[in-house]
Formats: structure tokens, C-alpha cells, sequence
């Protein structure tokens, strides 16, 4: 029961013997069963028989945590240490985490989590950019950072802002080329889109065309590259224009095809898929469809509280207004649309109830489809915000990865050297 002088990062500490004694399986346990000097620095880094005093060359800040753990029996989290810096640690002291407080677990097991989920983005990131060696890897590197990567350099930047412009512009086009005084009038009186708006949507075109092939081509892995959801929006935005010029063609050389034109409006409409494009840039719309994407079932529920409402309120109004001669709830299927734009207030006014009893469930469903559609919604919001932190914190990543790396290509940041073996076997020897 011998006091023990405990210097840990150069804070010496004073405990009691026995106290060690109570996890006989940790390095400090091991400590006080070690016989001999050789021993003992097998676990510590340096050992001063004369006044009984062990020292480790460790955290101290942490040590205290772990020293109190000896001492109480409760194991917390220290301060505002880095996971996994504590946990190192406690692989040092050879102590479980499983020990650790529910006050602290909790907090730990989360800060872990998120610090996993960053390494795991620079894992997966220099996965999917293995270019490989030679000249040719080297230029398809340069171009891939231009491409995908606007934080990598003041080119980037440029070829980031010159590609949003392409898209507002491509977007205003369409919108200005349905005006009826911006468009030109043919010879049989039909309407038809502007010659200089049309070449100024197929230069867009062209640059949006341009983009994607090098995009492609510059990609380290074509088939991940291919079924990306963004950059599938960016192919839609693109084939519709293709497509109506083969379509257009078709009815040019077969006139017995008479709803070819029909098809040529429909894919002409898909061309304000491109607005979609700036997803690419927003991390809020890649957010948005990340939580549409993964909240199917919040929005299978809400579709189905809406589905049932729908049909529940529809059935009771339109037993109650059916005897007046003057209502328009004719059936209830009729009945449908009063009840999705009444449980939604948007309330159009161009079907209301007329009864008193009517307007009395006109009421409950608008009150109850306040209740019905706001039950599913904090979920969903929810995804979008958790969603919307994770690429936060991975463009964070990303960017001190590429600022670590530039500052290493620069000589500014010199390479960390390997601890060097220490063949001391006394307690006296110099450094």
C-alpha cells in the first residue's frame, strides 16, 4: 500500500498502491506485479527506483480521466478530447471502453461515428479516383479536378461558374421562347419558337454535351460515373434535345407519322429537366433529393393518411350535400378533389359544401388534414438535416484533405519521422 509517483506527459500524479490494484489486467494493474527493472520498462518508458516514480511519455489530460476511473470506479470522457485520441489511450492503459458512463457513451459513441463517417468519405473518395500511373492518368487527374472538384483550383472556380451560367441561361431561354411576342409566326399562322433564343439553346446545348463527354472520359471508374444520379440528371437534360432532332427528322421524311410532332412536345417539355443540373453545385438540392430519395416510407405514410382521409371525408359530404339540387358533389370520385385541396388549404373555391352539416365536415377535414400531413413531416425534415450536415462536413474533409496535400507538395508541411527504439535498460541513462 506504497505510495506511486505516476509521471504521465510530465504531470506527476500520487496514488496509492492498491488503488491500482483494482483492473489487475490493465498496464497499471501489470505494473504493480512486475518483480524486476527489466519489467517494468517493458510497460513505462522510464522508471526512478530511488523515488519510486514511473513515467510515460502519454496524454495527461487523459491520464487524469483514466486515474480517476482507478479511483472511482466510473469512467468519463475527458473534456473536449478527440474520441479518438481518448481511445488510443485507453488501448494504451489496456482499459475497455465498454467501462465508460452512460452520461458519456453516448456523446462518444456519436463523435465516433461522425469522425468514422469522415474517414470512411476519404476512403471511399481516393477509391473512386485511382487514375493509376503514366501521362495520360496524370492529365485525366488535372481534368477530373476541373471538372469535378471547383475547390481544387482558381481554373476550377471558373469552369464551375462559367457551367451555372450555361444552365440559368439554357433555363431563361426556354421560359422567354414560350412568350408569344418573343416567338416568330410561319406562313400558316402557327407559332413557333425564336431563331436566335433556338441558337442560342443549342450553343448550351452543345457546351452541356461538351462537359458531360469530358467529364466521362476523364472519370477513373466509367460504370459508377454512368449510374450516378447526378450525373444521370445531367443526361436527361441532355437526350430530350437529341431525341426531338431525330423525331423532327422523322416526320420531315415520313409524313404519315402524325403524332411524331406530339412526341417532339413531350421531350421538349423534359428539356426543363436541366434546371435540375444545379444540383451538381447546391449542396441544399443534393440534400433535397437525397431526402426524397430515403424517406419512401415517411412518404408512403403520408400518402396513405392522405389516401384514407381523402376517401373518408369525400364519402361524408357527398351523403350530405347530395340532396341539394345546386351542389357539384355529383359522386365521390367528384368528391376527391375537394377533399385533397381542402385537407391541404389551398381552397380553391370551385367546390364547397353548401349544407350546414357539409361545411361542418368541411371543417373537420381542413383541421384534420393539418394533423394528417404534419405527422410524417418532422421525420423527413429530419433526413434533410442530417443529410445536409454530412456533405457539409464531407466538403470539409475534402478540402483540408486537399489542403494538407498541397501544403506537402509545397515543402511547407515536413513528413512526421517514426518514433525511434529506445535500447535503455537502467533508469540513468541520457538521452
Amino acid at each position: 500500500n506504497q505510495w506511486i509517483i505516476l509521471n504521465v506527459g510530465g504531470v506527476r500524479h500520487q496514488v496509492l498502491g492498491r488503488t491500482l490494484d483494482r483492473l489487475p489486467q490493465s498496464r497499471l494493474g501489470r505494473l504493480r506485479q512486475c518483480s524486476s527493472t527489466t519489467e517494468i520498462l517493458k510497460i513505462c518508458d522510464e522508471y526512478y527506483p530511488e523515488v519510486n516514480e514511473f513515467f510515460f511519455d502519454r496524454h495527461s489530460g487523459a491520464f487524469s480521466a483514466i486515474l480517476n476511473f482507478y479511483r472511482t470506479g466510473r469512467l468519463h470522457l475527458g473534456g473536449d478530447m478527440c474520441v479518438f485520441s481518448f481511445k488510443d489511450d485507453l488501448d494504451y492503459w489496456e482499459i475497455d471502453e465498454n467501462y465508460m458512463e452512460p452520461c458519456c457513451l453516448q456523446r462518444y459513441n456519436q463523435n465516433k461515428e461522425s469522425l468514422l463517417a469522415d474517414l470512411n468519405v476519404e476512403r471511399v473518395t481516393e477509391e473512386k479516383e485511382r487514375f493509376g500511373d503514366g501521362r495520360v492518368s496524370f492529365y485525366k487527374t488535372l481534368l477530373w479536378n476541373l471538372m469535378e472538384k471547383p475547390t481544387s483550383s482558381f481554373a476550377a472556380r471558373i469552369f464551375a461558374v462559367v457551367s451555372v451560367l450555361f444552365i440559368i441561361l439554357a433555363t431563361i431561354v426556354q421560359i422567354v421562347n414560350t412568350i408569344p411576342n418573343v416567338q416568330t409566326k410561319t406562313t400558316d399562322g402557327h407559332l413557333e419558337e425564336n431563331f436566335y433564343l433556338v441558337v442560342v439553346e443549342e450553343v448550351c446545348i452543345a457546351w452541356f454535351t461538351l462537359e458531360y463527354l469530358l467529364r466521362f472520359t476523364s472519370s477513373p471508374r466509367k460504370w459508377l460515373f454512368f449510374k450516378s444520379p447526378l450525373n444521370i440528371i445531367d443526361l436527361m437534360a441532355i437526350l430530350p434535345y437529341y431525341v426531338s432532332l431525330i423525331l423532327i427528322g422523322l416526320d420531315n421524311d415520313a409524313a404519315q407519322f402524325e403524332d411524331v410532332r406530339r412526341i417532339v412536345q413531350v421531350f421538349r417539355l423534359m428539356r426543363i429537366l436541366r434546371v435540375l443540373k444545379l444540383a451538381r453545385h447546391s449542396t441544399g438540392l443534393q440534400s433535397f433529393g437525397y431526402t426524397m430519395q430515403h424517406s419512401y416510407k415517411e412518404l408512403g405514410l403520408l400518402v396513405l393518411f392522405i389516401a384514407i382521409a381523402v376517401i373518408l371525408f369525400s364519402s361524408l359530404v357527398y351523403y350530405a350535400e347530395k340532396e341539394d339540387p345546386t351542389t357539384k358533389f355529383t359522386s365521390i370520385p367528384m368528391t376527391f378533389w375537394w377533399a385533397c385541396i381542402t385537407m391541404t388549404t389551398v381552397g380553391y373555391g370551385d367546390m364547397y359544401p353548401i349544407t350546414p352539416l357539409g361545411k361542418l365536415l368541411g371543417s373537420i377535414c381542413c383541421i384534420c388534414g393539418v394533423l394528417v400531413i404534419g405527422l410524417p413531416v418532422p421525420i423527413i425534415v429530419n433526413n434533410f438535416a442530417d443529410f445536409y450536415t454530412n456533405q457539409v462536413r464531407r466538403q470539409k474533409v475534402l478540402e483540408r484533405k486537399k489542403s494538407i496535400k498541397d501544403a506537402k507538395d509545397a515543402g511547407k508541411l515536413p513528413p512526421l519521422l517514426p518514433l525511434q527504439d529506445d535500447d535503455r535498460k537502467i533508469s540513468s541513462g541520457g538521452i
